[in-house]
Formats: C-alpha cells, sequence, structure tokens
C-alpha cells in the first residue's frame, strides 16, 4: 500500500486518531538532521488505553522498529520525566514513569532518513543503525522540551494521562500481590 498525505506526518497522525478522542489539539511535529540521520517525528495522545506506534526508515515500513524507534522511546520516557520534576508534576519521593506509562493513548509516526539502512531480516521490518538511535534520542529531546514548554496546557495533559497510567499500573500490581 502507498500512503500520500498533503500534510505529511501531521496529516498522517490526524488520519490514525480519526475515530479517537485527543486530550491535546496541538499536535507535535519535528523534522532535524543529527548525526546525519533525518529525523521526522508527529504524535498526539489520545484517551484510549491502548498506543499506535509506526516506524520508518527511508519511506520503508518496519514493522518491528529497530533503532530509531528505541530512541523514541528513550527521549520521550526521559524528557516527559524531566519535565515532569521539573513543573512540579512528581514529587522527588515519587519513582519515575515508565515507558508504558508515557506511551498510554499516543500515536506516534517516526520517520528517518539515513545513508546506509541496515535492516535486519529479509522482510526490512528492523532497523539496525545505531547512529538512528542517538540521532532520534537528540532531536526528540530537544523538540519535545522546547514542546513542552511552549504548549504547558497540552503538556499537563499529557503529564496527567501519564501519572494516570503510573497509578493504575500500581494499582494493579497492589491488587495482584494481595491476591
Amino acid at each position: 500500500y502507498a500512503f500520500y498525505f498533503e500534510g505529511g506526518l501531521v496529516s498522517f497522525v490526524k488520519y490514525l486518531n480519526s475515530d479517537e478522542k485527543p486530550i491535546h489539539d496541538n499536535i507535535f511535529f519535528v523534522s532535524k538532521t543529527a548525526d546525519s540521520v533525518l529525523v521526522e517525528a508527529a504524535f498526539q495522545y489520545t484517551e484510549d488505553i491502548g498506543g499506535k506506534e509506526f516506524s520508518f526508515a527511508n519511506n520503508i515500513n518496519t514493522a518491528d522498529g529497530g533503532m530509531h524507534l528505541t530512541g523514541f522511546r528513550t527521549a520521550l520516557t526521559r524528557t516527559l520525566n524531566d519535565y515532569a520534576r521539573k513543573n512540579g508534576y512528581l514529587k522527588e519521593s515519587e519513582e519515575n514513569l515508565t515507558g508504558d506509562d508515557v506511551r498510554e493513548g499516543l500515536t506516534a509516526i517516526i520517520s528517518v532518513k539515513i545513508r546506509e539502512p541496515q535492516f535486519e531480516g529479509q522482510t526490512k521490518a528492523r532497523l539496525g543503525n545505531p547512529e538512528a538511535r542517538t540521532g532520534v534520542e537528540v532531536v526528540i529531546g530537544e523538540s519535545l522540551g522546547e514542546w513542552l514548554e511552549k504548549n504547558p496546557t497540552d503538556a499537563r495533559k499529557v503529564l496527567e494521562k501519564a501519572i494516570l497510567a503510573s497509578k493504575a499500573r500500581k494499582a494493579a500490581k497492589a491488587a495482584r500481590e494481595t491476591v
């Protein structure tokens, strides 16, 4: 299948969320180069519990993810935790939000353009380039931090959702231990 969206990744995210109820209006979007890797990413949170993550390398759908998706997840979790601590959403005594907490309800698309992609397996379902991970981490870390500062209302909604997911995870764990 081939898709074409006039507005690029932002339009793709809107299309994917057409049946969902977004919790914030401003879709995060970035397009920057770091470590000779062009990184494009767009995401929006919805009220849904599940998340959708799509990753591409040189316009090839990497269904099993790879280094670029790992870099995105790492940067997303770290940046949201840093922002939450700095702005008082998490106290010093509280543990950090996990990757699962911050990805609940997330619809994200990560696309990298890389000179010599190293795919794992015949189906090109996974990207193996380590520079893709570092490039995505740098770009997402910087850009997401700026986006959170410029959109404090959206940042609050995103963090409230992640903190609620964290509380639900802890309550489920306590219930399992009680049983």
